[in-house]
């Protein structure tokens, strides 16, 4: 019986000799492929040859049995595994690789099919670790709880702060906006550092102390992370700007567009803070129209 190192080798072998036939076999649109990784056009073509014959190559050594081939065999895994992780962190959630046919899949299956494949090389450069003994297995299964209490305990805390914004979400739709309270709608807005006056923009008024101020932050740095320029101002470390923009309490907000206030009101929740967002930009299109 072969001994289990061999096995890997020539699955390997296969594998790569596979992987490189398919991307031959894909004349029309050589190298198409790796535009996701954004190697140039003109590139494309050159360097996915250069994959190709990379890849036949390591599979000949592998077939051969050449001390070393694994190792090979596994910066090329290493290399598939890095390419993919960048194209996922750039936002790609689904590409061609150019391996095994012409398929469009999600990144994620790529990144576990490479993962797998360097898992594979593994084994053929290092062999199989030895069996653990009772006491060891006992050990590492422990270990292995912990990390997933720990896991589940932060998952279970994200989902705490998910629901928390939604029932926030949940309450009155509407804003309270006062004339007498804030800026006036459709004057500039008051003196702010940090305020651009290009586009859409959101000032929020918060007091430290303050329960539902401490409640709307993170759907307030939400809408930042979603594009919306947001500007904190917090009464204790600026309470000039409170009386400039006549804050009557918190948590207060001013929809600012173009350095004009387009709405204002308080707000107690992050659905009110949306339907002021909304009402500011109609009535910016209605102006407009």
């Amino acid at each position: 019986m072969a001994p289990i190192e061999s096995i890997p080798l020539t699955l390997l072998a296969v594998i790569l000799a596979w992987a490189a036939g398919t991307k031959l076999l894909a004349r029309e649109d050589f190298g198409a492929w790796l535009a996701p990784y954004g190697i140039a056009a003109p590139l494309r073509a050159p360097f996915a040859l250069g994959l190709v014959l990379t890849e036949l190559a390591v599979a000949g050594l592998l077939f051969a049995d050449v001390r070393g081939a694994p190792f090979a065999a596994m910066g090329l895994g290493c290399l598939f595994v890095a390419a993919l992780v960048s194209v996922r962190l750039r936002g790609v959630r689904r590409l061609r690789c150019g391996c095994f046919g012409a398929k469009e899949r999600s990144t994620a299956f790529l990144l576990l099919r490479a993962l797998a494949f360097t898992g594979l090389t593994a084994i053929a450069a290092f062999g199989l670790p030895p069996l653990p003994n009772r006491d060891t297995a006992v050990l590492a299964a422990l270990a292995l709880l912990s990390v997933s209490v720990v896991a589940l305990g932060f998952l279970v805390l994200a989902l705490y702060r998910q629901v928390g914004i939604l029932s926030l979400r949940l309450g009155p739709g509407i804003a309270l906006e006062l004339e007498e309270e804030g800026p006036p709608v459709g004057a500039v807005a008051p003196a702010l550092d940090g305020l651009g006056r290009r586009g859409a923009e959101l000032v929020a008024f918060f007091t430290a102390d303050c329960r539902l101020c401490r409640e709307l932050a993170p759907g307030v740095r939400a809408l930042a992370r979603e594009g919306l320029p947001v500007r904190i101002v917090y009464e204790g470390e600026e309470p000039d700007a409170f009386e400039r923009w006549r804050v009557p309490g918190t948590p207060f907000a001013v929809h600012v567009v173009n350095g004009a206030v387009a709405a204002k009101g308080t707000v107690n929740n992050l659905e009110q803070l949306d339907g002021l967002i909304a009402v500011g930009s109609a009535r910016v299109d209605g102006a407009a129209a």
